[in-house]
């Protein structure tokens, strides 16, 4: 199954919308990563869904579970037995997230429908994604627009200010493949990817492609929270028994697992990262270093918003 998507970071602004009954509808400002999903396997009719999660790496291993079951087992709207969402979002989520990550959540849409939701997420996706689904010319930036209609029809002023960044790129053939990245250093921002190519004859796995790129993601999140933990053990500013020292901990131990999961792709397959692979260790490191000007600049933008109280 050939595979051609991209994960995007979105961030919306809404001004004049109020959806009764729904407090979070008050908070103008909209996070969400959203992933489409297409499936398609021979002459069948395709199946189209979008994902949607709190974070990256949620967003695109409910996406890769999704690819991998659709793989095995065909359809998964009409299926004799129905498919089991909830137990593949607890498949998707790990330990050290349910542990750490309260606000989780995660929406799958067919065709502007929900077919699955676990968590709370604000209303104006659902009603981004119903716009896009009625949007015959497949532009998705003029989904947003439709929106701002639909609002304007029910006499609300409502104007959408929207931002967007590319997180994953994924172009995948039979038995070779590319993955593109933004990677969000402690540094710096930089664009990353690798190319894979079938080593044994295995053809090309867009689920473990996709849970990669994820793992690749949240280890380079957890290894700038982990040296920032790092340095205000040193400073003295938490000690050992707090939760922030506990999480980092986790932290640690949850990236081992990452990177077994990023090795296993090396076994299938000949990987080729350009640049290099990232190492986890040394974006900690770097993460230790910026520290005190990170933690510097935190304080003083909280002193202003204490201010402005």
């Amino acid at each position: 199954m050939n595979v051609n998507t991209s994960l995007l970071r979105e961030k919306f602004t809404i001004r004049g919308m109020d959806l009764s009954g729904q407090e979070s509808a008050l908070n103008p400002h909209v996070h969400s990563n959203r992933m489409p999903v297409s499936l398609q396997a021979g002459d069948a009719d395709p199946e189209n869904y979008v994902v949607r999660a709190q974070n990256m790496h949620l967003c695109a291993r409910m996406a890769a579970h999704i690819f991998r079951d659709y793989d095995k087992g065909g359809p998964l709207l009409h299926r004799v037995i129905p498919y089991k969402w909830e137990e593949v979002w607890a498949e998707t989520v790990s330990g050290y997230e349910i542990a750490y990550n309260p606000e989780r959540w995660v929406c799958v849409y067919h065709k502007g429908k929900i077919v699955f939701e676990h968590g709370e997420r604000h209303p104006f996706l659902d009603v981004v994604e119903k716009c896009d689904a009625v949007n015959k010319d497949g532009n998705y930036d003029d989904s947003l627009k439709l929106a701002e209609d639909a609002f304007r029809r029910l006499g609300k002023n409502v104007q959408i200010a929207y931002d967007s960044s590319m997180a994953i790129v994924l172009n995948l053939e039979k038995m070779q493949g590319r993955c593109g990245m933004i990677l969000r250093g402690p540094t710096r921002t930089t664009t990353f990817n690798f190319h894979l190519e079938s080593a044994k004859k295995i053809p090309v796995n867009p689920s473990q492609c996709l849970r990669v790129a994820a793992a690749l993601l949240e280890g380079v999140q957890l290894s700038f929270m982990i040296g920032i933990a790092n340095e205000k053990l040193r400073a003295g500013l938490i000690d050992s028994a707090t939760f922030e020292a506990r999480q980092a901990r986790e932290a640690k131990r949850r990236i081992a697992s990452l990177n077994g999961e990023i090795s296993a792709l090396e076994t299938n397959y000949k990987v080729r990262y350009r640049p290099e692979r990232p190492d986890f260790n040394r974006i900690i490191f770097e993460a230790e270093k910026i520290a005190p000007r990170y933690l510097a600049a935190l304080m003083t933008a909280e002193g202003e918003e204490s201010d402005r109280d």
